[in-house]
């Protein structure tokens, strides 16, 4: 059923996540990154993790603790091990940490307009690329985005948004400085991605093999529209002509392997830049592009409407 409402659909939104990490509750079932950039804006010797650094992933609790760790500098310089072991002595432990930072960044006092990490021109194609790397990651995109602006960086973390879809053509990036000030940034997004391509033309109804295709990088404004690699299409049937040169989608093929009810599966949900995963097991029989039933593997209750991607993914729907 078509959920109409956007109150409804975030409603269901958020109970459908709720259901889906109900059973990943313990820090030790959740991975959260954190980012320290090359260069910090602060005063002081100490400071908590939240900071001076970007943090995504986990629970809103699992991301509070860690925020509110306190970090020594010795000078101006914090040091990734020295990072680490304060997160060691926290509550958070036992959490799985994803520490994005080089092995030691320097402290500047904060007070002026700098760029996003450190004091280089706007257009700095490394500024640029650390940019990109954030908006790939609230974006949860494996490929690629170039990021272009007119405007300087601003001076401080980014604080908005929270997630970005993938595909999406612009996007206002929000950054908070050391005084508490919040400037926009509006910014062009092209995203890529690695595609099958056709190498010949092909005919509906024939399966195809690694000769009939090759790999090329493709602009996407719609994500996970197209085959990112061979083992995604490779002895799968298309169910159209294909032109030679034209990128393969997924939804245009189907198999002739019937995956069978019981099999475990990883059960991904997607909304935006937001992505939840649980454990699964089939209760129908199906082939890729199929709608089965899906159980939760701890909880039999859940029961969900999901499309087979392959043997080992199923991916349900939200909108």
């Amino acid at each position: 059923m078509r959920i109409k409402s956007s109150g409804q659909r975030h409603l269901w939104l958020l109970l459908f996540f709720a259901l889906m990490l109900t059973a990943e509750t313990a820090y030790s079932a959740q991975t959260v990154k954190i980012e320290i950039p090359e260069v910090i804006y602060a005063t002081g010797d100490s400071f908590t993790l939240g900071k001076i650094a970007r943090i995504t992933g986990g629970n809103n609790r699992l991301r509070r603790i860690l925020s509110g760790i306190e970090v020594y500098a010795d000078g101006n310089i914090l040091t990734r091990n020295e990072v680490l072991a304060a997160i060691g002595e926290s509550e958070a432990s036992d959490a799985r940490i994803e520490l994005y930072m080089p092995a030691s960044s320097r402290i500047e006092s904060p007070g002026y307009e700098g760029n996003f990490t450190e004091t280089q021109p706007s257009n700095n194609s490394r500024t640029l690329g650390e940019l990109s790397s954030v908006i790939k990651s609230l974006a949860s995109w494996p490929g690629n985005v170039e990021v272009s602006t007119n405007n300087p960086i601003p001076e401080g973390r980014l604080i908005d948004p929270q997630s970005i879809t993938p595909g999406v053509s612009g996007v206002t990036l929000r950054f908070e400085d050391s005084r508490g000030r919040v400037k926009p940034l509006n910014v062009k997004l092209t995203w890529t991605q690695p595609a099958m391509i056709a190498a010949r033309n092909i005919k509906r109804g024939d399966k195809i093999s690694p000769n009939d295709i090759f790999t090329r990088e493709i602009r996407v404004t719609r994500p996970g529209v197209y085959a990112s690699s061979p083992a995604e299409i490779v002895g799968f049937t298309s169910n159209r002509n294909i032109k030679q040169g034209e990128p393969i989608e997924i939804s245009g093929l189907t198999s002739s392997n019937i995956i069978k009810r019981g099999r475990q599966v990883k059960i991904i949900a997607r909304y935006g830049g937001a992505s939840a995963s649980a454990d699964g097991v089939l209760m129908e029989d199906g082939r890729p592009g199929d709608w089965v039933k899906v159980r939760r593997a701890d909880d039999r209750r859940t029961v969900l409407r999901a499309r087979i991607i392959n043997e080992n993914t199923v991916e349900v729907r939200v909108e």
